[in-house]
């Protein structure tokens, strides 16, 4: 039984910065930036959303469901625009390295 190969090209936002045994300050500043933006986002996300579900409720009624109703939509439009933001900069950063290793 053989050991299972590992590829040096894995490519996704996971593995971007963790790949590397030293980090320059401009990708560092740039994994710092990223974390503070996406936990910002699903913050705002959830908050809003459970906001606007609070107010329709107390427009229509059944204020615990509407309520509920807009923290998931919250949630799901927050991590959605987490990882859509994680790809693009993981397309970035491979542009970047790409750049820098030519």
């Amino acid at each position: 039984m053989s050991a299972p190969g590992t590829s040096r090209d894995r490519s996704g936002w996971y593995g971007s910065g963790a790949r590397r045994r030293s980090v320059s300050m401009d990708d560092a500043r740039r994994m710092s930036d990223s974390a503070w933006v996406n936990s910002s986002r699903l913050i705002a996300g959830l908050i809003f959303y459970t906001g606007l579900g609070w107010l329709v409720s107390r427009w229509v009624g059944h204020q615990a469901l509407l309520m509920a109703v807009g923290a998931l939509v919250g949630l799901a439009l927050s991590y959605y625009l987490m990882f859509v933001s994680l790809a693009k900069e993981a397309r970035e950063d491979e542009e970047r390295h790409a750049r820098d290793q030519e």
